[in-house]
């Protein structure tokens, strides 16, 4: 077992951090912890969107599996058509048609055409097909001015896959055109990557369930929110969720909520990572494993601490809903996404103009909410309790270490949730 500095295990009294580390640090201490989680799990093509494929998938038959039209219009014998012109108009003789799904069951001989669709098979004997905007048909004749060649609007067998070659590829997100892939060669499950499982824990005396409690809370109380942004964040990230009962301020608690994630891949909590006397969160990570760091210099979110135990991987934040949700997205989301195996998040990003002075403290990298109207950010951070902080906002301004103010009217680059 390793703690950091200043996260002793003593109980009771203000604990000051260690060492807090730099953002980036911190998001590559996490990730070069993390390793995608093995296992794999058989789904039904239409539960598969979005999930990891597990194992290459070769192609059981050509596609097509036979010569086809690639145009509506007639198959011919190309040199049946070797002089044909405007002048000199060859007429061939219509002796059926061919359509998708089924076998013109005659033969094309010289001077004879098939009024064929695009997909349907190629008669045998002919060799090209003329599409039917370059045809004029009169009853059981067809003329035709200009001349073909073998292999015109004609695809062929095993054009678009061999047998045996290989169409999807370990690793590659199911797309629902990967997914079309799948389906047309006749499969109906994939085995795909497993989830990795994520147990939430809300802490502290003040939260309240909605599941027993009505109406509004008493004094001192409040509803706990983090669960609920931190399942919606990790779902869509790729995780299985499982949310715990809330954790009062004790170390039994806290030892209980920790035993009944056993199993999970990754324990996230929010709320007893600070250094006051009741934030045991911190001292059963120094009891039961290896605190990676625990302080981070954000503002946000500069409680947050990582750990490991075991196999286990342990992301504790703030209470505060505002910093609990503002580090889940900068922090929480790519690790999840790491975990599943994903590819990291492209970041969408957009160019606005700040309404109005934003102060940061020059020691730390501060994340601040914006709405943005049109080519306008506007600030809308009110607190860290403040849930609705996030909720008006549409991403958030990067303050960099050693700038404490950026005045109004300043270009920035909002990134957006």
């Amino acid at each position: 077992m390793r703690t950091m500095p200043g996260t002793t295990s003593a109980h009771g009294g203000m604990r000051p951090f260690g060492a807090v580390v730099p953002f980036e640090e911190a998001r590559r201490l996490m990730l070069d912890t993390a390793a995608p989680v093995e296992g794999c799990d058989t789904l039904d093509l239409t539960a598969a969107a979005g999930r990891l494929l597990s194992f290459d998938i070769a192609a059981p038959f050509d596609v097509p599996g036979f010569d086809r039209s690639a145009m509506d219009g007639y198959a011919v014998r190309a040199r049946d058509l070797a002089t044909a012109s405007a002048a000199a108009p060859v007429w061939l003789t219509l002796v059926g048609r061919a359509r998708p799904g089924g076998v013109f069951d005659g033969v094309v001989g010289e001077g004879d055409c098939v009024d064929i669709a695009t997909g349907a098979p190629i008669p045998v004997d002919a060799d090209a097909v003329v599409m039917v905007e370059r045809t004029h048909r009169d009853q059981g004749r067809v003329r035709f001015t200009h001349p073909a060649a073998p292999g015109d609007h004609v695809s062929r067998r095993a054009n678009d896959v061999a047998a045996g070659a290989v169409v999807l590829r370990a690793g590659e997100v199911l797309t629902p055109a990967r997914l079309g892939v799948a389906a047309s060669f006749g499969l109906r499950t994939v085995q795909v990557r497993r989830r990795p499982v994520v147990a939430l824990v809300s802490s502290g005396d003040e939260l309240l369930e909605a599941t027993t409690h009505d109406g509004a809370p008493g004094p001192g109380q409040i509803y706990d929110a983090n669960r609920t942004m931190l399942a919606a964040i990790c779902e869509a990230a790729g995780a299985t969720v499982r949310v715990l009962p809330l954790v009062r301020d004790a170390m039994a608690h806290w030892r209980a909520a920790f035993d009944a994630a056993a199993g999970a891949d990754l324990i996230v909590c929010s709320g007893g990572s600070s250094v006051g006397e009741q934030d045991f969160g911190s001292d059963i990570l120094a009891e039961r494993g290896e605190v990676i760091f625990h302080g981070i210099a954000v503002k946000p979110g500069k409680p947050t601490a990582f750990a490991r135990i075991g196999q286990q991987l342990v992301l504790a934040m703030p209470g505060n809903p505002t910093s609990c949700l503002s580090n889940a997205y900068v922090l929480l989301r790519p690790l999840v996404r790491h975990l599943a195996g994903l590819p990291p998040l492209h970041e969408q990003t957009r160019e606005a103009t700040l309404t109005r002075e934003l102060k940061s403290p020059v020691d730390r990298l501060q994340f601040y909410p914006v709405r943005l109207e049109g080519t306008r950010a506007i600030p809308v951070f009110k607190g860290s309790g403040d849930v609705t902080s996030l909720s008006d906002a549409d991403g958030y301004v990067s303050v960099p270490l050693g700038v404490s103010h950026v005045a109004a009217g300043t270009p920035v680059l909002v990134t957006l949730y």
